[in-house]
């Protein structure tokens, strides 16, 4: 399933001509774009995908303000250059254009 997995998301990002990736797991929220060496993703590791500018948020702490400019989700949202999601974990994810 893995493998299935990646090539399902391979497939819409180049449809869609965008990298950025929202996924969700059970506790998580993450965003970010999938790193693809060489821009293909034969070299990607079937059991995690890599994430470049990736921002983990939990979900019990996820704030829904409607400001233009909330910044409530600063405090409790981690950035990191790099980051890798296991692949098993994932319970849903969207494409962002």
């Amino acid at each position: 399933m893995s493998k299935n997995l990646l090539k399902s998301i391979e497939k819409i990002i180049e449809s869609g001509g965008s990298d950025r990736i929202t996924i969700f797991t059970s506790h998580l929220k993450i965003d970010g774009s999938v790193y693809r060496p060489e821009g293909k993703c034969e070299e990607c590791h079937e059991d995690f995908i890599t994430l470049e500018n990736a921002t983990l948020c939990r979900l019990s702490d996820y704030c829904t303000c409607k400001d233009d400019d909330c910044q409530c989700n600063d405090y409790i949202c981690f950035k990191y250059d790099w980051l890798n999601v296991a692949i098993d974990g994932i319970v849903s994810f969207s494409i962002i254009r």
